[in-house]
């Protein structure tokens, strides 16, 4: 399987003077156009109120609702895979990808996995 150093990669990007200047440039350039849209909606503290209401809902009842996804997955025919930890996630990731004889690990198949090879 061959892998992706995309860590490795984005500390070589970054590191030209252009790209940091390009980098930059984007990140002023979303912030900006965000605050711009802001302006044009009259309740947006209020969405933003609820919104944070939202995820501290969400963030408190998360157990709950990761056991509704896997009962609703799994009636789907999903199969979920349950990981205590990053090293458990990479194990298992890993041993799917081999099962399948992938051979390109990049982080669209599994965005957190650094060291995919189970130590």
């Amino acid at each position: 399987m061959k892998r992706v150093d995309h860590v490795g990669s984005s500390e070589k990007f970054i590191a030209d003077e252009k790209h940091i200047q390009f980098h930059d440039k984007r990140l002023w350039e979303l912030r900006t156009g965000r605050d711009a849209e802001v302006h044009g909606i009259a309740e947006w503290e209020e969405l933003r109120s609820l919104a944070s209401g939202i995820k501290e809902h969400t963030l408190t009842h998360l157990a709950d609702y990761l056991e509704q996804f896997e009962r609703n997955a799994t009636a789907n025919g999903v199969t979920v895979h349950w990981a205590k930890d990053a090293e458990e996630h990479n194990r298992i990731v890993y041993e799917i990808l081999s099962q399948r004889h992938a051979r390109l690990l990049g982080k669209h198949l599994a965005t957190a996995v650094r060291n995919a090879a189970p130590a």
